[in-house]
């Protein structure tokens, strides 16, 4: 299993060097363009969920375990968060999106509140995970 890691400041600008990360991951072990493109808009949707999250978040940590059956385990936390800014409604619709592309995402909480998203995508159908 490979691991890329990547911090980027939590800054909205800087989810396009996510989403290409992420797409060069995808292609590299054989997605599909629909296969790269669901993943791009789960992780770059996680990123901005979070960074609209919190007044306090510093930095992003989006690390991914690329399995040898074409599947990708995506994490995206954040850094220092301690201030939530509260529910909208966009943050019911980021999560819908999130679900809705992906094979398996799990929320990461810390006393009911979101801090982070784990997104299984598998390309060419292939379920299994290592």
């Amino acid at each position: 299993m490979d691991e890329i890691n990547l911090k980027l400041p939590a800054r909205p600008e800087y989810m396009s060097v996510a989403r290409l990360a992420t797409a060069a991951i995808a292609n590299r072990i054989g997605f599909n363009i629909d296969e790269i493109e669901d993943l791009k808009v789960a992780v770059s949707e996680a990123g901005n969920f979070l960074i609209n999250r919190y007044e306090d978040i510093s930095y992003l940590t989006i690390d991914y375990k690329i399995s040898r059956n074409r599947s990708i385990l995506t994490s995206v936390k954040a850094s220092g968060t301690k201030v939530p800014k509260g529910e909208n409604k966009e943050d019911e619709l980021s999560l819908f999106i999130i679900e809705s592309v992906t094979d398996k995402v799990t929320k990461q909480t810390e006393e009911g509140i979101i801090k982070g998203f784990t997104i299984l995508k598998t390309g060419g159908g292939n379920l299994e995970h290592e």
